[in-house]
């Protein structure tokens, strides 16, 4: 008798130890939530905040090259516009606002020789992996505007932030992520207004709503090719300006 009441006892422990077991194996620890963003995701990311076809950093500076061209004159004088951007595109849909400032600094002699370049931008975004919304800032310097220059030289900063939403992810699908990228020497034809050349470096700092946070760097090299290598934690991603 007394084995059948161990035999029901341990039968009834062994049911409620299989749920907990469940349960335990589901949750996960503290270190794997922090780590929310993998260097792929940021890799993408950080390619959706570069690219002109998303509405990235390449739109808005490469439209600042135009527009310092147009101005080259105006020695001292800040300017300002308001540009829309939007987009329906197989690849992406997009539709931002982008406020752009500048002010061009010339020598003694009324020669341009830098431009200082505001930007500000809102909007939302939508690929085949991701889609969200964020604000982004820039403050960049331009030079090489003497005549004889055959590229303006690019330095600064662009800040994305916001929310965004990846398809592929079961864990955490929609995430606050802010991506800083530092620019140097991004070089703009003044022929072609083509990119053609540079590097920089990026930072990709990924939130979840339980306040979890992870942040990945990496780097970025404009090839002169139409595209951009950018590598995370040894991770490289190619992509098309």
């Amino acid at each position: 008798m007394k084995n059948n009441r161990k035999t029901q006892t341990l039968a009834i422990l062994a049911l409620f130890a299989v749920p907990f077991a469940l349960i335990t194996s589901c949750r996960k620890s503290a270190e794997e939530i922090a780590a929310l963003v993998s260097e792929s995701e940021a890799s993408e990311i950080v390619e959706n905040a570069v690219a002109d076809r998303t509405a990235g950093m390449a739109m808005p500076t490469v439209d600042m090259a135009r527009i310092i061209d147009a101005y080259l004159n105006n020695c001292g004088v800040p300017g300002d516009t308001t540009i829309q951007k939007s987009n329906n595109g197989a690849l992406a849909s997009y539709n931002y606002t982008f406020g752009l400032g500048w002010l061009i600094t010339c020598n003694g002699f009324g020669i341009p020789q830098s431009a200082a370049v505001d930007i500000t931008g809102n909007g939302t975004l939508s690929t085949a992996h991701w889609a969200g919304n964020d604000h982004a800032t820039g403050n960049l310097g331009f030079t090489g505007l003497s005549p004889q220059e055959p590229a303006y030289l690019v330095n600064g900063t662009y800040t994305l932030q916001g929310d965004v939403t990846g398809d592929l992810r079961r864990i955490d699908p929609t995430f606050n992520c802010t991506t800083t990228i530092s620019l140097d020497g991004l070089g703009i034809s003044k022929s072609s207004y083509e990119i053609t050349g540079g590097t920089g470096t990026v930072q990709v700092t990924g939130t979840n709503g339980q306040g979890n946070t992870s942040t990945l760097n990496g780097t970025l090299t404009f090839n002169g090719d139409g595209t951009v290598t950018v590598t995370v934690n040894g991770h490289s991603h190619n992509f098309p300006i």
